[in-house]
């Protein structure tokens, strides 16, 4: 694994600002999405893991469809956000996990057990090692 931390983006800043403006509208949007990417209404039952969580929408989106959800990003700010998010809308919630890690980190991955729903959108490629985080995915769901 590379070192990238002296030249990647802390996406965190922004997500901060993000959440500012984030309203019922947006996080109904967010549902919508899932709902429809996924072929379902409901996520009730389903264990889904946001990998690089950003903002932590989508995981507030599942929680809110009724996931269990494990929730983790790389950059501090990012896991900051998604905590606030859990705070304003399901606090101490234990169906509902923020932690930090990283996608690369196979010791990390397999601690975490298994999901019925792995979501990570636009985050693997900025890791640097693409295809490395998208084969310790597969590897630790088989």
């Amino acid at each position: 694994m590379a070192d990238h931390e002296s030249f990647r983006f802390a996406f965190g800043a922004n997500w901060a600002r993000f959440l500012s403006v984030l309203d019922d509208e947006r996080i109904r949007e967010a549902e919508t999405s899932l709902c429809t990417m996924l072929g379902v209404k409901s996520l009730a039952g389903k264990r889904l893991l946001d990998i690089g969580s950003g903002s932590g929408l989508f995981s507030l989106a599942a929680r809110r469809l009724g996931a269990h959800v494990h929730s983790f990003d790389y950059d501090p700010q990012s896991v900051a956000c998604t905590l606030e998010l859990r705070r304003r809308y399901f606090p101490e919630d234990t169906n509902w996990i923020v932690d930090q890690g990283s996608a690369l980190d196979t010791a990390y991955l397999q601690s975490l057990g298994q999901f019925d729903i792995v979501y990570s959108w636009g985050v693997l490629h900025h890791t640097g090692e693409m295809w490395l985080a998208w084969l310790e995915q597969i590897t630790n769901d088989a």
